[in-house]
Protein backbone atom coordinates (compact mmCIF):
# COMPACT_ATOMS: atom_id res chain seq x y z
CA UNK A 1 0.00 0.00 0.00
CA UNK A 2 1.34 3.53 -1.00
CA UNK A 3 0.35 6.25 0.93
CA UNK A 4 0.14 9.93 -0.81
CA UNK A 5 -1.40 13.44 -0.82
CA UNK A 6 -4.80 13.15 -0.48
CA UNK A 7 -6.11 12.64 -4.45
CA UNK A 8 -9.07 14.40 -5.59
CA UNK A 9 -11.47 13.79 -8.60
CA UNK A 10 -12.59 17.54 -9.40
CA UNK A 11 -14.32 16.62 -12.81
CA UNK A 12 -15.34 13.89 -14.76
CA UNK A 13 -16.78 13.71 -18.36
CA UNK A 14 -17.70 10.68 -20.64
CA UNK A 15 -18.22 10.16 -24.79
CA UNK A 16 -20.03 6.73 -25.75
CA UNK A 17 -19.69 5.38 -28.88
CA UNK A 18 -23.04 6.75 -30.79
CA UNK A 19 -24.71 3.51 -32.14
CA UNK A 20 -26.55 0.70 -30.01
CA UNK A 21 -26.00 -2.43 -30.71
CA UNK A 22 -28.61 -5.12 -29.40
CA UNK A 23 -26.98 -8.39 -28.26
CA UNK A 24 -29.52 -10.38 -28.46
CA UNK A 25 -28.33 -11.85 -31.48
CA UNK A 26 -25.34 -12.92 -30.24
CA UNK A 27 -25.46 -13.64 -26.68
CA UNK A 28 -28.08 -16.14 -25.12
CA UNK A 29 -30.89 -14.61 -22.36
CA UNK A 30 -28.97 -16.58 -19.92
CA UNK A 31 -25.44 -14.63 -20.68
CA UNK A 32 -27.46 -11.22 -21.24
CA UNK A 33 -29.22 -11.84 -17.82
CA UNK A 34 -25.55 -12.71 -16.34
CA UNK A 35 -24.03 -9.80 -17.47
CA UNK A 36 -26.68 -7.31 -17.51
CA UNK A 37 -25.89 -6.16 -20.76
CA UNK A 38 -28.51 -6.67 -23.36
CA UNK A 39 -27.04 -4.02 -25.41
CA UNK A 40 -23.17 -2.18 -26.02
CA UNK A 41 -22.23 0.97 -27.46
CA UNK A 42 -20.13 0.92 -30.12
CA UNK A 43 -17.89 4.08 -32.22
CA UNK A 44 -19.01 4.66 -35.38
CA UNK A 45 -16.65 4.18 -38.58
CA UNK A 46 -16.10 7.89 -38.82
CA UNK A 47 -15.07 8.19 -34.80
CA UNK A 48 -11.89 6.87 -34.14
CA UNK A 49 -9.87 6.95 -30.11
CA UNK A 50 -9.05 10.55 -30.69
CA UNK A 51 -11.70 12.24 -31.39
CA UNK A 52 -13.67 10.88 -28.91
CA UNK A 53 -10.76 11.43 -25.88
CA UNK A 54 -10.75 15.16 -27.21
CA UNK A 55 -14.46 15.89 -27.06
CA UNK A 56 -14.22 14.41 -23.38
CA UNK A 57 -11.37 16.45 -22.92
CA UNK A 58 -12.86 19.27 -23.76
CA UNK A 59 -16.65 18.78 -21.83
CA UNK A 60 -14.22 18.29 -18.93
CA UNK A 61 -12.25 21.14 -19.32
CA UNK A 62 -15.06 23.99 -20.16
CA UNK A 63 -15.04 26.97 -18.18
CA UNK A 64 -11.65 25.95 -16.73
CA UNK A 65 -8.49 28.03 -17.31
CA UNK A 66 -6.19 25.32 -18.94
CA UNK A 67 -2.81 27.18 -18.19
CA UNK A 68 -3.74 25.59 -14.59
CA UNK A 69 -3.29 22.26 -16.44
CA UNK A 70 0.24 21.04 -15.48
CA UNK A 71 0.33 17.53 -16.73
CA UNK A 72 -1.70 15.14 -19.36
CA UNK A 73 -1.61 10.99 -18.47
CA UNK A 74 -3.89 9.26 -20.99
CA UNK A 75 -4.35 5.35 -20.62
CA UNK A 76 -5.63 3.31 -23.73
CA UNK A 77 -4.65 -0.07 -24.89
CA UNK A 78 -6.26 0.95 -28.64
CA UNK A 79 -4.62 3.99 -30.10
CA UNK A 80 -5.05 4.00 -33.56
CA UNK A 81 -1.26 5.36 -33.31
CA UNK A 82 1.82 4.11 -32.35
CA UNK A 83 3.44 7.69 -31.76
CA UNK A 84 2.90 10.50 -31.66
CA UNK A 85 1.11 9.69 -28.13
CA UNK A 86 -2.37 10.57 -27.57
CA UNK A 87 -1.38 12.57 -24.38
CA UNK A 88 0.86 14.83 -26.59
CA UNK A 89 -2.03 15.33 -29.64
CA UNK A 90 -4.42 16.00 -26.81
CA UNK A 91 -2.09 18.37 -25.21
CA UNK A 92 -1.02 19.94 -28.31
CA UNK A 93 -5.21 20.42 -29.76
CA UNK A 94 -5.94 21.74 -26.07
CA UNK A 95 -3.87 24.68 -26.36
CA UNK A 96 -1.93 23.24 -23.11
CA UNK A 97 1.35 24.36 -21.96
CA UNK A 98 4.45 23.28 -24.13
CA UNK A 99 6.54 22.55 -20.85
CA UNK A 100 4.31 20.18 -18.66
CA UNK A 101 4.31 15.99 -18.95
CA UNK A 102 2.61 14.19 -21.24
CA UNK A 103 2.44 10.34 -20.73
CA UNK A 104 0.83 7.71 -22.05
CA UNK A 105 -0.12 4.05 -20.15
CA UNK A 106 -1.29 0.94 -20.84
CA UNK A 107 -2.36 -1.42 -18.44
CA UNK A 108 -5.93 -2.59 -19.83
CA UNK A 109 -8.82 -2.79 -16.76
CA UNK A 110 -6.65 -1.76 -13.97
CA UNK A 111 -5.20 1.28 -15.81
CA UNK A 112 -7.48 4.13 -14.20
CA UNK A 113 -6.16 4.00 -10.75
CA UNK A 114 -2.77 3.71 -12.44
CA UNK A 115 -3.64 6.79 -14.53
CA UNK A 116 -4.51 8.33 -11.25
CA UNK A 117 -1.84 7.71 -9.04
CA UNK A 118 0.66 8.78 -11.87
CA UNK A 119 -1.29 12.12 -12.41
CA UNK A 120 -1.32 12.39 -8.60
CA UNK A 121 2.54 12.51 -8.13
CA UNK A 122 2.64 15.17 -11.24
CA UNK A 123 0.05 17.49 -9.23
CA UNK A 124 2.09 17.49 -6.02
CA UNK A 125 5.37 18.19 -7.77
CA UNK A 126 4.22 21.03 -9.70
CA UNK A 127 0.88 22.35 -8.03
CA UNK A 128 -1.15 22.05 -10.77
CA UNK A 129 -4.37 20.06 -11.68
CA UNK A 130 -3.63 16.84 -14.26
CA UNK A 131 -5.65 16.24 -17.07
CA UNK A 132 -6.50 12.32 -16.93
CA UNK A 133 -7.88 10.49 -19.98
CA UNK A 134 -9.15 6.97 -20.33
CA UNK A 135 -10.63 5.45 -23.10
CA UNK A 136 -10.64 2.45 -25.75
CA UNK A 137 -12.20 1.29 -28.82
CA UNK A 138 -12.35 -2.53 -27.97
CA UNK A 139 -15.35 -2.97 -30.98
CA UNK A 140 -12.74 -2.96 -33.88
CA UNK A 141 -10.56 -5.72 -31.23
CA UNK A 142 -13.13 -8.62 -30.99
CA UNK A 143 -14.00 -11.03 -33.32
CA UNK A 144 -17.45 -10.32 -34.05
CA UNK A 145 -18.89 -13.75 -34.17
CA UNK A 146 -17.57 -14.64 -30.25
CA UNK A 147 -20.35 -14.85 -28.20
CA UNK A 148 -17.86 -14.99 -25.19
CA UNK A 149 -16.22 -11.48 -26.03
CA UNK A 150 -17.97 -9.08 -28.26
CA UNK A 151 -21.78 -8.69 -26.38
CA UNK A 152 -19.17 -7.43 -23.67
CA UNK A 153 -17.08 -4.87 -24.73
CA UNK A 154 -18.11 -1.40 -25.99
CA UNK A 155 -16.26 2.12 -26.69
CA UNK A 156 -15.91 5.23 -24.84
CA UNK A 157 -13.45 7.59 -23.26
CA UNK A 158 -13.55 9.68 -20.74
CA UNK A 159 -11.69 12.87 -19.26
CA UNK A 160 -10.92 13.65 -15.76
CA UNK A 161 -9.58 16.61 -14.17
CA UNK A 162 -7.68 15.92 -10.92
CA UNK A 163 -5.51 17.41 -8.33
CA UNK A 164 -4.21 16.60 -4.79
CA UNK A 165 -4.93 18.02 -0.97
CA UNK A 166 -2.08 17.84 0.56
CA UNK A 167 -4.39 18.33 4.25
CA UNK A 168 -5.44 14.30 3.25
CA UNK A 169 -3.86 11.45 2.41
CA UNK A 170 -5.44 8.55 -0.24
CA UNK A 171 -4.33 5.02 -0.51
CA UNK A 172 -3.37 3.06 -3.44
CA UNK A 173 -2.35 -0.63 -4.00
CA UNK A 174 -1.46 -2.40 -6.92
CA UNK A 175 -0.95 -6.18 -7.81
CA UNK A 176 -0.18 -8.31 -10.88
CA UNK A 177 -0.50 -11.75 -11.97
CA UNK A 178 1.17 -13.60 -14.96
CA UNK A 179 -1.56 -15.38 -16.94
CA UNK A 180 -2.92 -15.37 -20.59
CA UNK A 181 -6.91 -15.18 -19.68
CA UNK A 182 -7.47 -12.31 -20.96
CA UNK A 183 -5.53 -10.89 -23.52
CA UNK A 184 -5.14 -9.11 -27.07
CA UNK A 185 -2.86 -8.95 -29.49
CA UNK A 186 -1.36 -5.60 -30.77
CA UNK A 187 -3.99 -6.53 -34.29
CA UNK A 188 -6.80 -8.37 -32.04
CA UNK A 189 -8.92 -10.26 -31.20
CA UNK A 190 -9.78 -10.01 -27.52
CA UNK A 191 -10.01 -13.57 -26.11
CA UNK A 192 -10.67 -14.55 -22.89
CA UNK A 193 -11.33 -17.23 -20.47
CA UNK A 194 -14.07 -16.35 -18.04
CA UNK A 195 -13.96 -19.04 -15.42
CA UNK A 196 -9.93 -17.83 -15.35
CA UNK A 197 -10.64 -14.08 -14.37
CA UNK A 198 -13.74 -14.43 -12.60
CA UNK A 199 -11.52 -16.86 -10.04
CA UNK A 200 -9.11 -13.71 -10.30
CA UNK A 201 -11.36 -11.52 -9.10
CA UNK A 202 -13.28 -14.14 -6.29
CA UNK A 203 -9.89 -14.65 -4.62
CA UNK A 204 -7.30 -12.48 -4.90
CA UNK A 205 -8.94 -9.26 -6.24
CA UNK A 206 -11.16 -9.57 -2.92
CA UNK A 207 -8.34 -10.14 -0.58
CA UNK A 208 -6.36 -7.08 -1.75
CA UNK A 209 -9.48 -4.78 -1.81
CA UNK A 210 -10.08 -5.65 1.87
CA UNK A 211 -6.77 -4.17 2.71
CA UNK A 212 -8.92 -0.86 1.89
CA UNK A 213 -10.57 -0.82 5.02
CA UNK A 214 -13.84 0.82 4.42
CA UNK A 215 -12.88 4.30 5.44
CA UNK A 216 -14.90 5.66 2.19
CA UNK A 217 -18.75 6.56 1.10
CA UNK A 218 -18.61 4.51 -2.44
CA UNK A 219 -17.03 1.41 -4.15
CA UNK A 220 -16.29 2.20 -7.66
CA UNK A 221 -15.40 -0.78 -9.42
CA UNK A 222 -14.69 -1.52 -12.98
CA UNK A 223 -17.88 -2.69 -14.80
CA UNK A 224 -16.55 -6.54 -15.88
CA UNK A 225 -20.20 -7.38 -16.05
CA UNK A 226 -23.02 -7.17 -13.52
CA UNK A 227 -22.76 -10.80 -12.08
CA UNK A 228 -19.28 -10.11 -11.41
CA UNK A 229 -19.77 -6.83 -9.72
CA UNK A 230 -22.43 -8.32 -7.17
CA UNK A 231 -20.22 -10.86 -6.45
CA UNK A 232 -17.47 -8.82 -5.67
CA UNK A 233 -19.49 -6.13 -3.33
CA UNK A 234 -20.81 -8.30 -1.71
CA UNK A 235 -17.56 -10.46 -0.57
CA UNK A 236 -16.73 -7.08 0.50
CA UNK A 237 -19.86 -6.17 2.27
CA UNK A 238 -20.27 -3.03 0.22
CA UNK A 239 -23.36 -3.57 -1.89
CA UNK A 240 -24.78 -0.40 -0.23
CA UNK A 241 -21.95 1.82 -1.32
CA UNK A 242 -21.73 0.39 -4.66
CA UNK A 243 -21.73 2.96 -7.83
CA UNK A 244 -21.44 1.10 -11.34
CA UNK A 245 -21.40 2.66 -14.78
CA UNK A 246 -24.94 2.41 -16.69
CA UNK A 247 -25.91 -0.92 -17.92
CA UNK A 248 -26.42 0.47 -21.03
CA UNK A 249 -23.01 1.38 -21.60
CA UNK A 250 -21.93 -2.64 -21.10
CA UNK A 251 -17.92 -2.85 -20.24
CA UNK A 252 -16.32 -0.22 -22.08
CA UNK A 253 -12.80 -1.17 -20.21
CA UNK A 254 -10.97 0.93 -17.49
CA UNK A 255 -13.04 3.58 -18.31
CA UNK A 256 -16.48 2.10 -16.61
CA UNK A 257 -14.78 3.92 -13.40
CA UNK A 258 -14.61 7.14 -14.47
CA UNK A 259 -17.82 6.80 -16.38
CA UNK A 260 -19.43 5.55 -13.25
CA UNK A 261 -18.89 8.80 -11.69
CA UNK A 262 -19.28 11.06 -14.49
CA UNK A 263 -23.03 8.69 -14.49
CA UNK A 264 -23.87 9.44 -11.23
CA UNK A 265 -21.84 12.58 -9.85
CA UNK A 266 -21.82 11.34 -6.02
CA UNK A 267 -19.77 13.49 -3.74
CA UNK A 268 -17.40 11.70 -1.27
CA UNK A 269 -14.61 9.59 -0.61
CA UNK A 270 -14.56 6.82 -3.02
CA UNK A 271 -12.72 3.43 -3.32
CA UNK A 272 -11.73 2.74 -6.60
CA UNK A 273 -10.58 0.07 -8.47
CA UNK A 274 -10.03 -2.06 -11.76
CA UNK A 275 -9.24 -5.51 -12.35
CA UNK A 276 -9.11 -8.11 -15.76
CA UNK A 277 -6.36 -8.59 -18.18
CA UNK A 278 -2.58 -8.88 -17.27
CA UNK A 279 -3.85 -10.71 -14.70
CA UNK A 280 -3.90 -6.81 -13.23
CA UNK A 281 -5.54 -5.46 -10.08
CA UNK A 282 -5.10 -1.25 -8.79
CA UNK A 283 -7.49 0.87 -6.40
CA UNK A 284 -7.16 4.01 -4.56
CA UNK A 285 -9.14 6.31 -2.19
CA UNK A 286 -9.38 9.19 -3.56
CA UNK A 287 -11.93 12.08 -2.81
CA UNK A 288 -14.81 12.96 -5.42
CA UNK A 289 -15.57 16.65 -5.20
CA UNK A 290 -18.95 18.58 -5.47
CA UNK A 291 -19.96 18.98 -8.83
CA UNK A 292 -17.67 16.07 -10.07
CA UNK A 293 -19.91 15.07 -12.83
CA UNK A 294 -19.38 16.97 -16.48
CA UNK A 295 -21.68 14.47 -18.03
CA UNK A 296 -22.01 11.77 -20.32
CA UNK A 297 -22.94 12.60 -24.14
CA UNK A 298 -23.08 10.46 -27.48
CA UNK A 299 -20.10 10.30 -29.55
CA UNK A 300 -22.19 11.84 -33.31
CA UNK A 301 -18.73 10.75 -35.23
CA UNK A 302 -15.95 12.68 -36.39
Amino acid sequence: MIETSELVVERVAGVVGGRIVDNSGLASPETMAATGFASRRVASEASSLHSMSLRAARRALHGLDVSCISGVVAATFSGEDRFPALSIRLAGELGLSRDIPTIDLQMACSAYPYALYVAGRISSDTGGKVLVVDGDIQSRLVDPKDGATAPLFSDASTASVVSVDSSGTSMFGFMSRTSDALVCPLSGPISMDGFKVFSFVASDVVKFLRRFGSGFDHFVPHRANMYMVRQLAKSLGLEDRLMVCPAEYANPGSCSVPLAIAAHGHAGRALVCGFGAGLSAAAGVVRLAEGVSHGVEDDPGA
